[in-house]
Parts: C-alpha cells; structure tokens; sequence
C-alpha cells in the first residue's frame, strides 16, 4: 500500500525519483492508478531495451500536463496533436511516432434517456473528460453549428476519465457525453451495454510520441526506432490489446498539421500566445 501511495504521487505531482531514470509523461485520460496500469508494458519495455529505470508521470489534468510537458519535465511524452504540435512549433519539440489507428469524436447517450437530437441538450450537462482535448473541441464546434452554446445553453461538466464520464451519463447527470472508440474500451461493460452513439462528430489525430528539442539526435532515433519496434514485442502485444490501437508509425510534417485547425481554440483556452511561455505549472 505505500509503494502504490508513492508511484501514485510521483505520477500525479513529479516528485523525484531516482537520479537516471527515464521519465515518460502520459496524458491524463485514466485515474492515475489506471494510468500507471494501462501504461506499464510500455515502461516494462523501455526500461528493457534502454537497459535504465524508467517511470510513468502525468498530472491532474491536461493543462498542468502540458505546462509540464513544455517545461521539459518528461524525456518522452505522450501527448494529444493539438498539444504535440504546439510543443513543436513554439519550442522544437520533436515528434517521433503516432498511434494508429486515429482517435474519433463520439457524442453518446443513455439508451435509457435517448437524445433525439442537440437541442435536447439545452438546460442539461454535457459529460466530456476535459475541455482542452480535441474530441471535445470538435464537440462543441460541432454543437455551436447546431445553434448551441456552451455555458449558455448547457453546461460542459469535466471529468477525470471516460468511464467516469459515462458513469453521470448512465446516472442521469448528463444528457450526453463525448468520447471516442478507445475510450469505450475503457468503459466498464455493464455500463457500456446501455450508451448509444448519437452522432460521429469528427476524426481525430491519435495520440503521438515526443522528446524535447535538447535530447541527443542520436538518442531521439533510438528511442523512435524502439517505438516502432515495441508493437512486435510481447509487451507492445499486450498493450495494443488493452487499449485498441494496432500499431505505431513514424511521425511526419503532414501528420502533424493535422492538428493546426485545433491550435488557436487551444491556446484561447490556455491563455496563452504562440511563445508558449504564460503556461502556468
């Protein structure tokens, strides 16, 4: 119990552990205790094959990770494209690989309470894990062309997972949520069983793998070949099956501005201009 109480500050907080190990920085999606779980054939396998203790940070929500991210607290981080891209263009953050296949934007609903449509919505909640994630932008884009506004017409209600999100949903606290196919996975399956997906609002960029700009070439390479070798190793084997993806591929220019029609809502939200630099830890 105090080993988990420890691993669950370190992930939440970035404490300090030990002096060489290498820090992976993984978007808050999951409780933290799921997150080190889900995540921990990747760690297994890195910390294998870079032969040095490797450990599994995050952070209370997708601001403070990206705050985070930006201030070089991980060696590799995992981060959403809206938030990779950024990394990239304000402080040459290199992208080394992206799952496949891409993440999707899904606007569900309780088979027992069904949404015949957005305005349905209006005076209720909306069930989403956090405002700054892509899925959730597309949402909201998607509902302001429908004639509704957030905050005005429904109040958006953050949550800390997908499964937490669709448990207000199957409780009646929310009229609807958003989430994507991964994030279904992550549902437990009695609750599962009762949401409908409403509409597919949008295809989403997965998410994508990326080291900061004073890393070593040589050592960046390394660590992109090791990615894309880890969906043939029994750990990436084991992951994959976990979370729904098939596999990773090279990061490129064209993958990466998929993200640029997300970057000024982002940084809105964010409060924060191209430099990067008003991101509070």
């Amino acid at each position: 119990m105090q080993t988990a109480r420890w691993l669950l500050c370190v992930l939440l907080a970035g404490l300090s552990g030990p002096a060489l190990a290498f820090t992976v920085g993984v978007l808050p999606i999951h409780s933290s205790r799921v997150l080190v779980e889900r995540y921990e054939p990747l760690r297994a396998y890195l910390e294998r094959t870079l032969q040095q203790p490797v450990r599994i940070e995050s952070a209370p929500d997708f601001a403070r990770f990206h705050a985070r991210t930006l201030r070089g607290d991980f060696d590799l981080t995992i981060t959403a494209a809206h938030f990779a891209r950024i990394a990239q263009k304000d402080l040459g953050f290199l992208p080394l690989a992206q799952f496949q296949p891409d993440h999707d934007s899904l606007l569900i609903h309780s088979m027992d309470r069904p949404l015949s449509g957005p305005g349905d919505l209006k005076g209720k909640q909306l069930a989403v894990i956090d405002r700054l994630a892509i899925t959730v932008m597309a949402t909201i884009h998607y509902l302001e062309e429908q004639g509704l506004e957030s905050e005005r017409d429904y109040k958006v209600a953050e949550h800390r997972s997908h499964a937490s999100a669709a448990h207000a949903l199957a409780s009646g606290m929310s009229a609807a949520a958003v989430t994507t196919s991964q994030g279904l996975l992550q549902i437990p399956e009695d609750i599962r069983r009762k949401l409908v997906v409403h509409k597919h609002i949008a295809d989403i960029p997965a998410f994508l793998f990326i080291v900061k700009p004073d890393l070593p070439k040589s050592q960046a390479e390394r660590i992109r070949a090791l990615l894309l070798e880890f969906p043939r190793a029994a750990e990436g084997i084991d992951f994959l099956g976990q979370t729904g993806y098939t596999t990773l591929r090279p990061a490129s220019e064209t993958i990466m501005k998929r993200a640029d029609a997300y970057l000024g809502e982002t940084r809105k939200v964010l409060g924060t201009p191209s430099s990067g630099k008003r991101l509070e830890p």
